[in-house]
C-alpha cells in the first residue's frame, strides 16, 4: 500500500467519522428542543395550576372576577381592581403563551386550546370585552392584534350560569350510568 493510498483511507475514515458526528450532533439538537419544550410546558402548566388554585382558595376574588366578567353595575371599587388585576394577569399570560408559540415551543393544539377557552370565557363577556378596551394599550402589537380579532370573531353572549350547566351535565351523566347497570343487568340475566 502506497502512502497515496493511506492518504485516500485516512480522508475516508475522517470523512465517516465526520458524518457520525453530524448524525449524532443532529440527534443531540432535537432531544434539546425536545426538552425546551417540556421545559416550557412544564413552567405554563405550573403557573396555571398556581394560579388556578389561589383563586379557588379566595372566594371573595372569585365574585370579583365574576362581576368583573359579566359588567354587574354593583361591583364595588375593590372587586374592580381586583377584576383589573386578574385581567391583566391573564394578558401576560396570554403574551407569554403567543410569544412561545410563535417559537415553535407550545405546540398548535395548545394553543388552539387557549384560543377556544379564551373565546368561549372571556371574549363573549360584557365586562372582559369593556376591560379590554380600557387596557388594550398595555400589550405589545401582537397581543392587540390575537385579542381584537377574537372579538371579531366571538359573538357577545350574557352571563353563564356554569353551575346550572354542570348539574345538567352532572344529571345526564348520572341517567348514562343507570342506563348502563340496566343493561348490565340485563345481560346477566340472559346468561342465566
Amino acid at each position: 500500500m502506497t502512502l497515496s493510498d493511506l492518504a485516500s483511507l485516512g480522508s475516508f475514515v475522517s470523512g465517516l467519522a465526520v458524518l457520525a458526528s453530524l448524525i449524532y450532533l443532529t440527534l443531540q439538537i432535537r432531544q434539546a428542543e425536545r426538552y425546551q419544550r417540556a421545559i416550557v410546558q412544564q413552567g405554563r402548566a405550573a403557573r396555571l395550576v398556581d394560579t388556578n388554585m389561589r383563586a379557588a382558595a379566595d372566594p371573595e376574588f372569585l365574585e370579583s372576577v365574576a362581576k368583573g366578567a359579566n359588567g354587574d353595575d354593583d361591583i364595588s371599587l375593590t372587586q374592580f381592581r381586583q377584576y383589573v388585576t386578574n385581567v391583566i394577569a391573564g394578558l401576560y399570560n396570554l403574551e407569554d403563551t403567543l410569544l412561545q408559540h410563535k417559537a415553535g415551543l407550545i405546540s398548535d393544539d395548545v394553543f388552539d386550546a387557549l384560543r377556544s377557552s379564551m373565546k368561549r370565557d372571556l371574549a363573549s363577556q360584557a365586562g372582559w370585552r369593556a376591560m379590554w378596551k380600557l387596557i388594550r394599550f398595555r400589550c405589545g402589537k401582537e397581543v392587540r392584534e390575537f385579542v381584537d380579532q377574537l372579538l371579531v370573531e366571538t359573538p357577545l353572549t350574557g352571563p353563564r350560569d356554569v353551575l346550572a350547566v354542570w348539574k345538567t351535565a352532572v344529571a345526564a351523566e348520572r341517567t348514562a350510568l343507570q342506563t348502563d347497570l340496566y343493561r348490565a343487568a340485563q345481560g346477566l340475566a340472559r346468561h342465566r
